[in-house]
């Protein structure tokens, strides 16, 4: 500024040396250099207040945004109620919803491995990858000399039961008559149970093994409704005893397994309601049962859940569990209706003394409709819920 000045001053003594006056500048150059200089410093401090005074505005502006924003809206009962806007007071919430991964398998019970009983050959497969089958449906045809050597012992021990009932019942009055001693009665007598008894072993082992003609000749049925998954044999394969023959799925059957620590698994129940995230699809699912993994060492605990809202996808598919577990912090729970954006932020509004003022909140998690604030409430607060969205401009909703 004083270079300015200076040259400023060099170019007015400059136009005075060439004007009729120079004399008289000459003259009184103590006086009127002085008076010149205030004036230029005059000039300088208008022309500084000047250029300051558009960034001035800007702190004002700022301002005004912020009030802008907490301002309070005045509202009375009616208006509150022409706008569909509700009361309500933030639930405390004294748990927290904790995520655990698992996937869509079948159900315990709807899959079944279809093993050979005994060593045999298949002589007929009647049914193919695919089919559907029904509980008992004869899925192949095997003929064994096993099976033959187990139906023929089952059925001597029959026999031998019969005879040996038939001989202590014609000994019985012969006993009474004293033509034979009663230790032999009782001998005769122990011998038929033990003989009803082997039959009665012999006949379950038949029955376990498919109950094969005298020929050793059995069908393997489907212990369960389902579908063919595979079939691990072929007409004219000889299959050892405990081979598998067949895999059936019941499709229909499904379930939720999830693998958790032992500490969250000590949260759970057995009843207990989980919130289920399968892609874009949300369900709800019931705790069945908790179980150590056994091939973990039971480092890992097995949830099973079934769905109790809703259906779920294809065998397979990975989904999200939110499981609700006590919690030491202070949460609390609002409708989702009661938060909005505002500027971008989540915000609650607060009604007190006839006017609603938006609190910037911090969001939890999601539980269907409602929503955990972690953030921005004390407790006790009244909270406007419903159509809340008529406040976001900031005015008082019409009458």
């Amino acid at each position: 500024m004083t270079n300015t000045l200076a040259r400023t001053l060099t170019r007015f003594t400059g136009k005075l040396d060439a004007s009729p006056q120079k004399a008289w500048w000459i003259a009184n150059r103590a006086v009127t250099l002085p008076v010149m200089f205030v004036a230029a410093l005059l000039l300088a401090f208008g022309l500084g207040r000047h250029s300051r005074s558009p960034n001035s505005t800007t702190p004002q502006a700022a301002s005004a945004q912020i009030s802008g924003e907490n301002r309070t809206i005045p509202l009375t009962e009616q208006q509150l109620r022409q706008a569909g806007l509700t009361l309500i007071r933030p639930e405390l919430s004294t748990t927290i919803e904790r995520p655990i991964t698992g996937f869509v398998e079948a159900q315990v019970g709807a899959r079944a491995q279809v093993g050979m009983p005994v060593t045999g050959q298949v002589m007929r497969l009647l049914v193919a990858p695919g089919q559907r089958v029904q509980a008992g449906t004869v899925l192949a045809e095997v003929r064994s000399p096993e099976a033959a050597a187990i139906r023929a012992e089952a059925d001597g021990s029959a026999a031998t039961a019969q005879s040996l009932e038939q001989q202590y019942q014609r000994a019985l009055p012969m006993a009474r008559q004293g033509a034979l001693a009663w230790h032999e009665l009782e001998t005769r007598r122990i011998a038929s149970v033990k003989a009803r008894t082997d039959a009665r072993s012999a006949q379950a082992k038949v029955r376990a093994i498919g109950s094969p003609t005298s020929a050793g000749v059995l069908q393997i049925r489907s212990p369960i409704t389902g579908t063919v998954a595979a079939l691990d044999a072929s007409q004219g394969s000889v299959l050892q005893a405990g081979s598998d023959l067949a895999e059936i799925t019941d499709t229909s059957g499904r379930e939720l397994r999830f693998m958790v620590s032992p500490l969250l698994a000590a949260n759970l129940q057995s009843d207990q309601v989980l919130r289920v995230k399968a892609g874009s699809q949300e369900l709800r699912a019931r705790v069945v049962a908790v179980a150590p993994d056994s091939a973990s060492a039971n480092r890992v605990m097995i949830v099973r859940a079934t769905p109790v809202a809703g259906a779920l996808p294809p065998a397979g598919t990975a989904v999200t569990a939110f499981a609700l577990v006590p919690s030491s912090e202070r949460q609390f729970t609002v409708p989702r209706q009661a938060v909005q954006l505002l500027n971008g932020e989540p915000v609650v509004y607060r009604y007190q003394r006839g006017s609603a003022q938006p609190l910037r909140v911090v969001l939890g998690p999601a539980r269907s409709d409602q929503v955990e604030i972690v953030q921005g409430l004390q407790g006790g607060e009244q909270i406007l819920s419903g159509n809340t969205a008529v406040l976001l401009q900031g005015d008082a909703p019409a009458r």
